[in-house]
Formats: structure tokens, C-alpha cells, sequence
């Protein structure tokens, strides 16, 4: 009894020691796992802001890419608008040029059928030089003939000039089925830099012609040249031409003929 007596107050000691030991050691264990949770909070929540950011610019570069897809899809049917249209005024000048080419087969035979009837009626002016008054029933009858004839010159020489007058204005109107204006100003509207074309805000209504060049510039510097391929109604796709870059291309430059 005095024995336990003596070695409980150790016990008690011991305890109390260790207590106090694992109470120390849970305070700085509980103090650590604060610290990494509020670590891992912070590591939480700045994951989540890099997330919203990656989403936000995966949306824009959808967005863009959508955009750049419908732009494409906008400028290829242009071209093929344009491509039509161009076949039809293609058709068109060669109609012109046939009844060009008509006209002036028309014209060389009203020339050679004057050409003769002038000579028929030199010889009828020879013949009534040649033939005495008892003959005046004949002469009657020639200048009946000289009349019919000099009417008949009349008309040939109308419709000769009435030839040459369709043929200038056939000739006037492939002239302008085939030149772009001077000076004709526009816009740059689209750019595809990777495939080296730009889209023009001018084209049939401004009369833009296939092979037409361009000067784009910008703040009254020079961008480069570029060479018409196809016309639209209202806009025109041209190429960039390597050999007179100085600049890329900018929607809303300017381009001059």
C-alpha cells in the first residue's frame, strides 16, 4: 500500500506530462493542417480564376473562328457570284463582237453595191451625152432610170451611215464592257492575308473589269498592288501581288485605280 502510495504520484506526473506532450503536439499539428488548407483554399481558388480565364479565351477563339468561318463562307460565295456573273458579260462582249463582225460584212456590201451603182450610173451620164435629140423617148426613159437610181443611192448612203453609227456604238459599248474608269476609288472590306486575296467594296455597279489593278494605301503610304480576279455586283476579289508589298493589307484602306 505504501508502495502504490509513493509511485501513484509518478503516474499522476507521467500523465500529466504526456498530456501535455500530445496536447503540444496536436496544437502544432492542427496549426500545420490550418496552414495547408488555407494553402490549398488559395492554390482553390487561383486554379478556378486560370480556369474562368482559359474558358473566356476558348470561347473568344471559338467566337473568331465561327466568324472567320462565316467570312470565308461570305467571300467564297461572292466568287461564286462572281463567277457567273462574269461568264454572263463574258457572253455578252462575244455576242457584241459578232454583231461587230456582222455589221461590218453589211457595211462592205452596202459599200460594194454603191461602189456599183455609182458605176451604172456613170454609164448612163456617157450614154445620154451619146445619144441625139430623135431619141427622146429613150432619153425619157433613162432619166426615169437615172431618178430610180439616185433614189436607190440615196437610201444605200442612209443606210450606210446608219451602219457606221451602230457600228461606233457597238465598238463604244465593248470599249466600256472592257475598261475599268480611272481614277475609280474603293475600299478594302475583307482581308485573307494566308491566302494571299482581299475582298473590294466595289464592283459591276462601279464598272470594275476583271484584271484591273489597284494601289492600296494607308495614311498616304503605299500598301502594294493588287490584280482583280472576279467581279460581283457589288464587290470584287482581288489578289495581292508578292512583288509590290510593302505592308499588309487592312480592312479599310484604300484602293485607286
Amino acid at each position: 500500500m505504501n508502495k502504490l502510495s509513493k509511485i501513484a504520484p509518478i503516474i499522476v506526473i507521467l500523465a500529466c506530462a504526456g498530456s501535455l506532450f500530445f496536447t503540444f503536439r496536436l496544437g502544432g499539428i492542427k496549426a500545420k493542417l490550418k496552414d495547408d488548407n488555407a494553402q490549398l483554399t488559395q492554390e482553390r481558388d487561383s486554379t478556378r480564376r486560370q480556369l474562368a480565364a482559359t474558358e473566356t479565351q476558348l470561347n473568344a477563339t471559338k467566337t473568331q473562328l465561327q466568324q472567320t468561318q462565316a467570312d470565308l463562307a461570305t467571300a467564297n460565295t461572292d466568287l461564286q457570284n462572281t463567277k457567273a456573273a462574269l461568264d454572263q458579260k463574258t457572253q455578252e462582249a462575244e455576242g457584241l463582237k459578232t454583231q461587230v463582225a456582222e455589221r461590218d460584212q453589211q457595211l462592205q456590201a452596202t459599200k460594194t453595191e454603191l461602189a456599183s451603182a455609182k458605176g451604172v450610173l456613170e454609164k448612163i451620164q456617157e450614154s445620154l451625152k451619146a445619144v441625139g435629140l430623135e431619141n427622146v423617148q429613150n432619153i425619157d426613159q433613162i432619166r426615169q432610170q437615172i431618178v430610180s437610181l439616185g433614189e436607190e443611192s440615196k437610201a444605200l448612203s442612209a443606210q450606210l451611215r446608219k451602219m457606221r453609227d451602230d457600228n461606233q456604238q457597238l465598238k463604244e459599248k465593248i470599249v466600256e464592257l472592257s475598261t475599268t474608269p480611272v481614277n475609280l476609288r474603293g475600299r478594302v472590306a475583307n482581308v485573307q492575308d494566308r491566302w494571299n486575296f482581299l475582298v473590294l467594296d466595289i464592283g459591276q455597279q462601279q464598272q470594275v473589269r476583271k484584271n484591273a489593278r489597284f494601289l492600296i494605301y494607308r495614311d498616304n503610304k503605299p500598301v502594294g498592288y493588287v490584280q482583280v480576279l472576279s467581279v460581283g455586283p457589288t464587290t470584287s476579289i482581288a489578289e495581292i501581288l508578292p512583288g509590290s508589298r510593302r505592308g499588309t493589307p487592312q480592312v479599310g484602306d484604300i484602293a485607286v485605280h
